[in-house]
Parts: C-alpha cells; sequence; structure tokens
C-alpha cells in the first residue's frame, strides 16, 4: 500500500496509487481499511510526540517508571504480541498473551519492555519502525474479511476479535501520544518541527 492513499468520491471509496484507482469494493474491505488507517495514525501520533522530545531526555522517568525508550519497546512488543495474535485467531486459537492477564497488563507490559528494551534510543527507533511495518504488511496481506471479522472464544467464553485487539491498540498509543505530549510539555507545532 506504500505510495497509495484512500480516496472518497461520487464512485465510492478507492486506493489511489500510480496505477490508478482500487475501488474499495466492500463494507469489509473499508473496516480493514479504517483498522489499519487507525494503527498508522495513531503510531504516527507517538512517533511525532516521541521526536519532538530532546534525546539527553529519552531515559527520564515520565510514565509510572517508564522512560520514553521504556515506552518505545513496550509498543514494539505489542507490535509482535498482536502479529502473534492475530494468526493465532486465524489458527482458530485464543491468543496466548492473555496468559498474562493482570490489572493494566502490568506483568506483561514489564516483560516486553524488558525483551524490546534496545541501548540507544536511535536502535529502539529502528526495530520499532521495523516491527510495525511487520505487522501493518502483514495485516494488509490478509483478506478483508479475516481482518474485519476474525474471531474466536477464549476459555471464559468470551471472543476475542482481531477487530478489537486493533482498535485496543490504536487507542492505547494514543493514549501514550498525549502522555507524552503533556508530560514533556509539547505542542502541536513543537512536533512539527
Amino acid at each position: 500500500m506504500a505510495g497509495r492513499k484512500a480516496v472518497s468520491s461520487a464512485m465510492g471509496s478507492c486506493l489511489t496509487g500510480d496505477e490508478g484507482c482500487f475501488p474499495l469494493t466492500t463494507k469489509l474491505d473499508e473496516r480493514k481499511h479504517q483498522l489499519i488507517k487507525g494503527l498508522v495514525q495513531a503510531r504516527t501520533k507517538v512517533l511525532q510526540a516521541v521526536r519532538a522530545v530532546p534525546p539527553s531526555r529519552a531515559d527520564e522517568i515520565f510514565l509510572g517508571i517508564w522512560s520514553l525508550q521504556d515506552l518505545l519497546a513496550h509498543l514494539e512488543g505489542w507490535d509482535y504480541t498482536n502479529l502473534q495474535a492475530v494468526q493465532e485467531i486465524l489458527a482458530g486459537k485464543p491468543p496466548t498473551f492473555f496468559q498474562y492477564a493482570d490489572k493494566d497488563w502490568r506483568s506483561y507490559n514489564q516483560r516486553l519492555v524488558e525483551q524490546y528494551k534496545r541501548p540507544s534510543l536511535e536502535q529502539l527507533l529502528a526495530e520499532l519502525d521495523a516491527s510495525h511495518r511487520q505487522l501493518i504488511a502483514y495485516l494488509e496481506s490478509l483478506p478483508a474479511r479475516d481482518v474485519a471479522n476474525g474471531k474466536v472464544k477464549r476459555e471464559t467464553g468470551r471472543s476475542v476479535t482481531i477487530r478489537n485487539l486493533l482498535q485496543a491498540e490504536a487507542r492505547d498509543e494514543t493514549k501514550h501520544a498525549e502522555q507524552v505530549r503533556i508530560y514533556f510539555g509539547l505542542t502541536e507545532s513543537s512536533e512539527g518541527a
């Protein structure tokens, strides 16, 4: 989807690119597109905020016990967690990460930070870019019905949907972007610089 963007016209929504306009022919296509777009927009928001913080403050604790570097490791870990969870749901299995469920996913988040934290901010940003590209590419490769409607029941009887996982991730990242902006006193103009 690189180099393409969704547009709406009298003929409906489509993806445009060098090759022309490719219709988003179904509501499922549109739902899939919106879910992926939500992830990309949320990641863009958090990265804009992070990049507006002076690098000398990257290891400053600002979110409970987390620094910016911890936050980025957390995001990378959830990229891989969600990639695996989508694959598990499509295989008819509940996502394995639910075995770590506790209040606000504290212990699982800490595991992710420990696993994915890198020594430098630059390395973290590069790894985070790679993990997000991998997740987005995988989602784009799936049929729209799988992304929009894929679900499985957990042992508790509750359904887990791909849609809900992706929406939760976008909400979480948007929330983190706002937390970075507030703590570091960022404005829209400072993020664009």
